[in-house]
C-alpha cells in the first residue's frame, strides 16, 4: 500500500503498468478511501437515492433510513451517504439548501453464532453456535435457564447487552474510525490507549461510557450546511 499526498498524484500513479519490469495494477483501497456520513432534511424527501447520487458533489451512494410501521416500511428524512473521500464533509450543498454532514456510526457487528464482536455469523469459524444468555452451546436463548453470562466480557447479562463493556468499546472504535478516518486497526489501537489511561480509577465500562458521552449519537440500528470542506488528504492506491 502506497499512501499520497495529493490526488494529482494518485492520478499520475494510476496509469503505472510496470514497476522494476513487474506487471502492476493500481487502484485506490476503497476501504481508506471512501467514508460515510449522515444528513437529514425533509426538503430531500421527494428526491430519489438515484437522484442524489448524481446531484451532490462527492456521493457515491445513497441510502435513506427506513423505520417499520407496523407491517409497513416509512421513510425517513434521514439519509447515509457514501463519499468518495476518506472522511465526510461537515457540509454539503444540495440546490439552495446548505446540509450539516454527521458521521456515520454502524453498530457493532456480532457474531449471532459465536456472540464474539467482529465478524458476522456466516464467517464464523466456530463448530456449535452458543447460547447469547449464558454463553454454552446445546440450546438457543429461549430455551435457556441458566444465569446471565456474557462470553465477551465474564460479565452477568447476555452477550447482547447494550451496556456490556465489550460493546461499548467496540461502539467506541467505531465512532473515533468515522470521525478520524484510518483503519480500523488504527481507530482500536488508539481507543485502547484512551481508555486504559483511566482504567486504573474507573471500571472499564464508564470509562467508555464517558467517552460516549462526549460523542455524537450513533444512528438507529439500521439504521446538513455545504461549503466546501477542507480538502481531503491525499488517496492511498
Amino acid at each position: 500500500m502506497v499512501e499520497l499526498k495529493s490526488n494529482d498524484q494518485a492520478k499520475k500513479l494510476g496509469p503505472i503498468a510496470t514497476f522494476l519490469d513487474i506487471p502492476v495494477t493500481v487502484s485506490p483501497l476503497k476501504s481508506l478511501n471512501s467514508s460515510k456520513g449522515v444528513i437529514r432534511s425533509r426538503d430531500l424527501r421527494c428526491c430519489s437515492e438515484e437522484e442524489m447520487v448524481e446531484e451532490l458533489s462527492g456521493v457515491t451512494h445513497a441510502r435513506r433510513i427506513k423505520v417499520r410501521r407496523g407491517e409497513d416500511k416509512i421513510q425517513t428524512d434521514t439519509v447515509v451517504l457514501t463519499f468518495d473521500s476518506p472522511k465526510p464533509p461537515s457540509r454539503i450543498r444540495a440546490g439552495y439548501l446548505t446540509l450539516d454532514v454527521r458521521p456515520y456510526v454502524p453498530l457493532p457487528m456480532r457474531c449471532y453464532k459465536c456472540q464474539r464482536y467482529g465478524h458476522g455469523k456466516d464467517r464464523c469459524k466456530k463448530p456449535a453456535a452458543v447460547c447469547v444468555r449464558c454463553g454454552k452451546g446445546g440450546h438457543v436463548e429461549r430455551d435457556c435457564s441458566s444465569d446471565p453470562h456474557c462470553v465477551n466480557c465474564r460479565g452477568d447479562h447476555a452477550a447482547s447487552s447494550k451496556t456490556c463493556p465489550k460493546f461499548l468499546e467496540e461502539q467506541a472504535i467505531l465512532r473515533y474510525k468515522a470521525e478520524n478516518g484510518g483503519t480500523f486497526q488504527q481507530a482500536r489501537k488508539a481507543v485502547v490507549v484512551e481508555l486504559h489511561k483511566t482504567i486504573s480509577t474507573r471500571t472499564f465500562a464508564s470509562a467508555v461510557k464517558s467517552q460516549l458521552r462526549t460523542k455524537p449519537a450513533a444512528l438507529p440500528k439500521d439504521g446538513g450546511r455545504s461549503a466546501p470542506s477542507a480538502p481531503a488528504k491525499g488517496k492511498k492506491a
